[in-house]
């Protein structure tokens, strides 16, 4: 009996996110174009950052393109228990295009805009600055995956 209630108590453990202590959630991440797999923006004048929280089965920070439709569609885990989430449709290099969809725990933001510094295919690099009516100093610099 007590290994079963040991093992009921140990159920919401497995379960938990991870974190990565090595990233300051304090300090907007600089605009970079290298793929260094940084996120920051700041919503409501409140600073979050992607990088240290993740649930075990996803990275933190999720970028992932979707080639039979061009879109791009983001999750970022900016607290525990907390993501911000969007979709960027056809992005291209050097481009402004609006990004849709956007989500900040569970409420819903109106559309923005994204610039997008770099979109390097090859590398799978996806870098750029955004905003919105209440999201504002948006930058990415990621890895993505198709």
């Amino acid at each position: 009996m007590k290994k079963y209630i040991f093992l009921l108590c140990l159920i919401p453990f497995l379960f938990s996110c991870t974190e990565d202590e090595s990233v300051d959630i304090t300090v907007m991440p600089e605009e970079t174009t290298i793929g260094a797999d940084t996120f920051g923006c700041l919503v409501d004048s409140w600073l979050y950052v992607g990088g240290r929280y993740s649930p075990l089965t996803q990275p933190s920070i999720n970028f992932d393109y979707i080639s039979y439709n061009k879109t791009m569609q983001v999750n970022v885990w900016v607290k525990a228990d907390m993501t911000i989430s969007f979709c960027l449709d056809n992005p291209e290099e050097n481009k402004e295009i609006p990004y849709t969809q956007f989500t900040w725990g569970d409420e819903a933001l109106s559309d923005g805009k994204v610039f997008i510094t770099r979109f390097d295919s090859t590398a799978q690099i996806i870098s750029g600055r955004f905003e919105g009516e209440r999201v504002t100093f948006g930058r990415f610099d990621v890895h993505y995956s198709k």
